[in-house]
């Protein structure tokens, strides 16, 4: 049975991954970031046992445990904010790779980007 300190341990460990995983996303590093991840998975498992005792956390715990729910939540901002991003890119792109064309009556028609940037088909 894991100990309260171990609780400590881990959530101090957990709070350093994930601002480390906010560290590689800055710097695009996909490698650091699926260590990184699976790291995080592992510590998870570890924690998870002592779900059912939330309602027991000494101060201590429970500002830690904020402190990791906050890092947490801002990474997630942060990825969101940074896939919105590609997204608009990719889709700024792929209008650039397939212009407007008109109809014979002269109406514009715009063809729909198919995501050829990512899957590497024209």
């Amino acid at each position: 049975m894991m100990g309260r300190q171990d609780l400590m341990t881990y959530l101090s460990m957990l709070r350093d991954l994930i601002l480390a995983e906010r560290e590689a996303a800055k710097e695009l590093a996909m490698d650091k970031l699926l260590v990184l991840a699976a790291e995080k998975e592992c510590l998870l498992k570890k924690i998870l046992p002592l779900s059912d005792t939330v309602d027991q956390l000494t101060d201590a715990e429970k500002e830690l445990s904020e402190a990791v729910y906050s890092e947490n939540l801002r990474n997630a901002y942060f990825l969101w904010s940074a896939l919105k991003w590609v997204r608009a890119s990719m889709g700024f792109m792929g209008d650039k790779m397939y212009p407007d064309s008109y109809e014979e009556n002269g109406s514009m028609v715009k063809v729909p980007y198919s995501g050829a940037l990512l899957s590497g088909r024209f």
